[in-house]
Order: C-alpha cells, then sequence, then structure tokens
C-alpha cells in the first residue's frame, strides 16, 4: 500500500459502512488481521465485480489499519511504569484518574481490562503535557499549581481592552527530512511546510532563508514546497525560516446589536463537509436542543460554545486520519483534542444557520510553538469572529469565567496561522496519503514513488524570536 497512489476525494468514503467482518476485527483492536481479511475481500476470486465505493473504501481502510497496528504499541505496564519511574507516589489509579477526566486516547485490544489498553507512543509526553497541573499537585502536597500560559493570556485580555487590538512578531524556523533508517539513496524526496498564510490577522510575511529553493503557494493550505534528491550520509533536510505578524482585534460584543443574516461568500461554510462536517440525525437533534426559539445568531453561536466547552474535556488525540467522524467523536466520547472541539462547533454552528469555518496551524507562544486548531463563526456586523473552545474550556475548568468568555468572539495574537480551510489538497497536489489529510501543521513529505508514515520522517519547528509589534 506504500506504493499506491491515493485520491485525496476518497476520503469522503469513511462515510460508506464497513462489512460486519472488518468492524468486529477493527473493534476487537485486531488491525493485522483486518487488513488481511481487506485483501481477501479485495481479491478478483472473492469479489470479481466490487462496487467502485466499496473497493476505494476498503483500500482506504487498509491504509488506517496498518497505521493503527503500528502506532498503539505502548502497554498499560509500560504507562504506569513511566509515570512511576518520574513520578514518586503515582498508583495505578492516578493513570485511572486521567482516562477517566478523558485527557487520554487509547485502544482497547485483546485480554482483560486494563492490561488490554495500549497507547501512542507519544501518549505518555501528551499526558504530562495535558495534566501538568494534576501531577504537579501530586508530587508537591499542599501546594497549588500556577498556571503561567493562563497569566500570559489575562495580560493580552486587559492590553487589547485597553489598545483595542495587540499584534506580535515573530520569527520561525521550520525543517523536514527522512529518518535515518528512510533514506533512499538518490530518490526524490518531496516537502511540504507550513508557511503563514495571506489573512486579515497576518502581516509582513517573509522568507528569510531556506536551505533549498523553495516555492511558497497561495491555497487555502500554505506552504514552502520544495523537491529533492536524497543521499546517505548528507544532509537531507529542508529547512526554511520565516518572520510574520499576528494581530488579533478586540470585539465588545453586545447580543443587542447583532444582525441576523450574512454575505454571499460566507454562505458556502453553511453546508456539509464529508466525511466529517455531517448533518447526521444526532446532530440535527442536539442543535435544535441547542437553539430551541432563538433567533439571535450571536446568542445561539454562544450556546454552542458553552456546549462544547461544558461537555467535551480536552485530550491529546489519535491522528485525524484514524477517526471516521471528528465532531461526532467529541459528542458521544465527551474528550478531544483543539481541532474536535472547532469541529464541533463548526458542525452545530452550520446547522443552526451560522456559517462557520476552520482555522489552523501554531499556538506560536513568545518562547514556544506547538499545532493548534479554531473556528470562525460570521455574525454582522462584526463579520467572521474568532473561536478557540479548547482555550475557553481549558480556562472554565480552572474556574476562570473571564476567560471562557473571551474566547468566543476573541483570540489573542500568539498564532501562526497556516491554513484556512479544512480537507483541503495540498498545492502541488501529494501522491500518495498523507501524514494528515485534512491540514498542515508540522509539515508533510514523501517520496517520488511512496508513501511516508509519521514515524518516517522528522519535522521541527522553533520560535527564533518574538517581540511585541502593537
Amino acid at each position: 500500500m506504500k506504493h499506491t497512489p491515493f485520491d485525496f476525494d476518497t476520503l469522503a468514503q469513511l462515510t460508506v459502512e464497513l462489512p460486519d467482518s472488518l468492524k468486529n476485527l477493527r473493534y476487537a483492536g485486531r488491525y493485522a488481521e483486518e487488513a488481511a481479511e481487506i485483501d481477501r475481500l479485495l481479491a478478483p476470486d472473492t469479489h470479481p465485480d466490487f462496487e467502485p465505493v466499496m473497493k476505494k473504501r476498503l483500500e482506504l481502510e487498509k491504509i488506517l489499519a496498518d497505521g493503527l497496528s503500528r502506532d498503539y504499541s505502548l502497554t498499560w505496564a509500560d504507562m504506569l511504569a513511566l509515570f512511576q519511574r518520574n513520578y514518586p507516589g503515582f498508583e495505578e489509579k492516578d493513570l485511572f484518574h486521567m482516562i477517566d477526566s478523558g485527557h487520554a486516547d487509547y485502544l482497547i485490544g485483546n485480554g482483560s481490562m486494563p492490561s488490554c489498553i495500549r497507547f501512542q507512543d507519544d501518549a505518555y509526553a501528551n499526558l504530562t503535557d495535558c495534566c501538568e497541573g494534576y501531577l504537579w499537585e501530586l508530587t508537591h502536597p499542599g501546594e497549588t499549581f500556577s498556571d503561567g500560559i493562563n497569566t500570559l493570556r489575562h495580560e493580552n485580555m486587559a492590553h487589547m481592552r485597553e489598545h483595542g487590538r495587540a499584534a506580535w512578531r515573530f520569527t520561525v524556523t521550520e525543517s523536514v527530512e527522512p529518518d535515518e533508517e528512510h533514506i533512499r539513496e538518490g530518490k526524490l524526496f518531496r516537502a511540504w511546510l507550513p508557511f503563514p498564510a495571506l489573512t486579515p490577522e497576518q502581516s509582513g510575511i517573509e522568507l528569510l532563508s531556506s536551505n533549498r529553493p523553495v516555492t511558497i503557494t497561495d491555497g487555502p493550505i500554505r506552504t514552502a514546497y520544495a523537491e529533492y534528491p536524497v543521499s546517505a550520509g548528507g544532509d537531507n533536510r529542508l529547512e526554511i525560516t520565516f518572520r510574520y505578524t499576528c494581530a488579533a482585534v478586540y470585539h465588545d460584543l453586545d447580543p443587542a446589536a447583532a444582525v441576523k443574516g450574512y454575505p454571499k461568500e460566507a454562505a458556502e461554510y453553511l453546508g456539509e463537509l464529508e466525511p466529517h462536517i455531517v448533518f447526521t440525525s444526532y446532530f440535527k437533534k442536539l442543535a435544535e436542543e441547542l437553539a430551541g426559539d432563538e433567533q439571535n445568531p450571536l446568542v445561539k453561536a454562544r450556546r454552542i460554545y458553552d456546549y462544547v466547552t461544558s461537555h467535551v474535556r480536552y485530550s491529546f488525540m489519535r491522528d485525524y486520519r484514524f477517526m471516521d467522524n471528528i465532531p461526532m467523536y467529541a459528542a458521544v466520547n465527551g474528550r478531544g483534542d483543539c481541532g474536535v472541539q472547532a469541529l464541533l462547533f463548526i458542525t452545530l454552528c452550520r446547522l443552526c444557520g451560522i456559517p462557520a469555518r476552520w482555522q489552523s496551524g501554531n499556538a506560536a507562544r513568545p518562547n514556544s510553538i506547538g499545532s493548534h486548531d479554531w473556528a470562525q463563526f460570521y455574525v454582522a456586523p462584526w463579520g467572521w469572529l474568532p473561536c478557540d473552545p479548547s482555550y475557553g474550556g481549558g480556562m472554565r475548568r480552572a474556574g476562570d469565567n473571564e476567560g471562557w468568555s473571551w474566547y468566543c468572539g476573541n483570540l489573542d495574537p500568539y498564532r501562526m496561522i497556516a491554513c484556512t480551510e479544512f480537507q483541503r489538497q495540498l498545492d502541488p497536489a501529494k501522491t500518495f496519503f498523507r501524514l494528515d489529510p485534512y491540514d498542515n501543521q508540522s509539515g508533510e513529505a514523501e517520496y517520488e514513488d511512496e508513501r511516508l508514515d509519521p514515524a518516517d520522517v522528522i519535522r521541527r519547528k522553533r520560535i527564533v524570536e518574538s517581540e511585541r509589534a502593537d
């Protein structure tokens, strides 16, 4: 499958129901057997006239089964040992607490609970980040954890209220390369690194340096693209450094000032986008319950935001390529990361007649940078307003009502926007299945004749310099 080109439009086939034999194997965590069963079903002597839609669905499922079989290799005992080695006093009940609190992504395979639970290789690092406060207080009895990030956010809120806006200038270095085990001598390596998008929020965008010739694209997923042959023992990186300024404008939102209606160009963000933004009967009923008889679009958007931020707890997630319906996962499981929460908000807004769309890239704080997603929704007379349910939900759970309200209609300037649409093709198009089929926050790569998986490439990004730019 690593040498089979992938049709980007096939993603929509995730809505197609799988045969029972595959569902049973998938839900039992028996992914290698699922892949073998797919091969059997696709064999000409099994189904010589397999309909094209199901054939595409099974080919896509095999890619997912292959990835899941390799990505979840950390056992329950492995995870428990890691925590006990680094956090004195950590007990099995604490790991259960992290799971029950909705902060852990995991799969359940064969065997008895909890030994049958498996985690991704990076789950330990993600959990220590997500549960930083809990772990700190566990190892500092009687003391209270202080979140410096929320302090920074409140400083920004005060600044924006006083000055009407805030802006930061960032210099960022990014790189991508094949890891040592996947260097194929003389083969053409293709790479797409995220690059600041042309949006009202971002200005002063400059490519400062690149170790190879790159093409900057201007599509909804903006990238710096390069292709070049690799060599054993050589420098196989694509590395760029760029500068940009991100600004956030303060909105003093009064529901009484909200106006119904939206321009024609906003109406395109009211529809479905299979396989994830889908108006299921469940979502239709949920949207009806949230909206009730309310007609004010700002009030409806706030009700949806309140639902998402109170219902969904933040959790690092499996790769989105492994999920059949991202917003439904959040609604049913009550957990999800920034993008999962943003897609749930977008889906429900659209069902309530409020145009809503995707933004993503990075949270670029003064001294750190990491992948992040959020949303925008349209309400006149303000136009496109930002919404970050994951930040807002975290502040709500911390008892910070001011911060909770802020992130429905206001944002911060600590961002790097690279993607302004969800589920759009790269430019130039990628030949094989993407590391992330839906956006591009850390970089994409492939060989001219072979797919590369996330574990096959090394991707890095760092803040070189940052300063206030008001």
